[in-house]
């Protein structure tokens, strides 16, 4: 009988499904006609009529296929009865902003000038800048399609041809993509070519993408290019820009280069350049960096050689990122040490952590190693943090290692576990909103098993507000039974703020009925 049923309706869906296509394919077909009608119409030179036509076209079938080219047409009829250039002109406006890509935008654009120099010359000034506004979009297109045209060709004559085109454009747009297109050039010619551009362009934004053209060259010169760039008076991110397109080059001497950038006075470019050297595949970059990490005199300079030094994602530089995370005079350095040394793949670097979570006297640098230690994401490290939480003597580290070791789990028994071994108040709390943020079936279980065997009142009651972060109305029947027999007021009370917490229709229901009660 359910299949009979079920065969009916999938007939009766597929039957609409047609219908709706068969409507549409009317629709486009009755469109289509009229489209044809009206042309017709302009053919003849019949303006108002076909107006009308394509009017009612457009009204019918606003979403026919044939819309841009009725659009089209209207705006021509309009303009062919030559009562108002003015209305004429506003319709190809509007039609070239409302269809960018239709096949007679071009046309409408032409249109538009032609009719725009009427009005000039009758006296309408201001049209005389939209008429600039499209020959200069014109003449930018075109011009972009003769770069890339003249790059497709390659060899000299075509980078000199692309290079005069940079020269002698205004427009700003054009110049940044012939500074593209000339750093597509395998050509040492182009080298000479960028840096004259990298330091003299009005553009800040053209002269760093200069710079970069040429840190994707690997010509000889390319890094005393560079070098130079750093050491002109040129804006501090042009310079900046430089010191990150070394890191693509090989050049011998453009480690030192960096190194002693990163020891200068700017603090932007020192930083801009520790992060070159973090780039650079080099073992002279990564003994720079240790080098910076132990003598540099600036506190942001050591951090950024810190996060560098991890990006090397070197085993052996784990050690100097030890000594710092253990010994360092200031915090904020250790604690960077240990969050670098998570950002080394590796069991090494959760190894390391955990011994020097044991091994620091300092509150602040154990809570940052145990968050540490849970981005080392290894399943030693999850079990260390778990003891952790179970068994520390200091109820804020227990905390912090609990909360380090959920962000990595998502498993109600494993958590239930943890609570029912800690020793930690703070802990079997954040356990239960822990819980809570489930969100399922298994959450308002472990919460419901909970409040029968819990003792202690101001557990109950956080367990009575985590059922409400459930939002299930599984929650409902456990938080009745709460309200009705807990012995303490606070946790039934916690209860009925749970229901509206979890404010599904049932809840309202169950809130209405202790009501009742009460009133009763």
């Amino acid at each position: 009988m359910f299949k009979i049923i079920n065969n009916a309706i999938t007939m009766l869906l597929l039957m609409a499904l047609l219908s709706c296509a068969l409507a549409d394919n009317d629709n486009q077909d009755e469109a289509y006609t009229i489209y044809q009608e009206a042309y017709n119409l302009v053919l003849d030179e019949k303006w108002d009529e076909a107006v009308s036509k394509f009017d009612a076209l457009l009204q019918n079938h606003p979403r026919s296929s044939w819309r841009d080219d009725a659009r089209y047409w209207r705006c021509y009829a309009e303009e062919k009865k030559g009562r108002d250039l003015e209305a004429s002109f506003k319709c190809y406006e509007e039609f070239v902003s409302d269809h960018r890509s239709s096949k007679y935008a071009d046309h409408a654009r032409s249109n538009m000038v032609r009719i725009g120099e009427q009005l000039v010359r009758s006296g309408k000034d201001q049209y005389r800048p939209m008429i600039k506004a499209i020959r200069d979009s014109d003449n930018e297109e075109l011009t972009l399609a003769t770069l890339y045209a003249i790059a497709n060709i390659g060899g000299e004559k075509a980078l000199n041809s692309v290079h005069a085109i940079y020269k002698n454009a205004e427009n700003e747009k054009i110049r940044g993509k012939a500074v593209y297109v000339l750093g597509e050039f395998e050509n040492e010619a182009v080298v000479p070519m960028l840096l004259e551009i990298a330091k003299t362009d009005e553009s800040k934004d053209i002269r760093k993408k200069a710079v970069y053209a040429l840190g994707d060259h690997d010509e000889n010169d390319v890094g005393d290019a560079l070098v130079e760039i750093l050491n002109s008076d040129n804006e501090i991110s042009v310079r900046k820009a430089a010191l990150y397109a070394m890191s693509n080059n090989d050049h011998p001497n453009l480690v030192q280069v960096l190194r002693e950038a990163s020891m200068g006075e700017n603090s932007e470019l020192a930083k801009a350049a520790v992060y070159a050297l973090g780039d650079m595949d080099q073992a002279a970059a990564s003994e720079a960096l240790r080098a910076l990490l132990k003598s540099s005199a600036k506190t942001e300079v050591r951090k950024a050689s810190l996060y560098a030094l991890a990006n090397h994602q070197e085993e052996d530089a784990l050690e100097v990122l030890k000594e710092v995370a253990l010994n360092d005079s200031e915090v904020s350095l250790r604690k960077a040490a240990l969050y670098a040394i998570a950002d080394v793949d590796g069991p090494t670097a959760g190894k390391m952590l955990r011994e020097i979570f044991s091994n620091t006297d300092n509150p602040e640098v154990g809570k940052a190693a145990l968050h540490a230690i849970g981005d080392a994401d290894d399943r030693e490290s999850l079990n260390f943090l778990r003891n952790i939480a179970i068994s520390h003597a200091n109820e804020s580290i227990s905390q912090t290692a609990f909360y380090a070791y959920v962000d990595e789990v998502e498993d109600v028994d494993a958590i239930l576990e943890i609570m029912e071994q800690t020793k930690s108040a703070k802990v079997r709390k954040a356990a239960l909103y822990k819980i809570g943020d489930f969100e399922n079936d298994a959450a308002v279980n472990a919460l419901a098993s909970i409040l029968k065997k819990e003792k202690d009142a101001t557990l109950r009651k956080a367990a009575v507000y985590a059922l409400g972060e459930t939002e299930s109305d599984k929650a409902i029947a456990v938080l009745k039974d709460v309200i009705a027999n807990d012995d303490s007021l606070p946790v039934r009370k916690a209860a009925i703020s749970a229901l509206g917490e979890i404010g599904s229709p049932s809840a309202q229901e169950a809130l209405m009925e202790i009501l009742q009660d009460g009133s009763n």
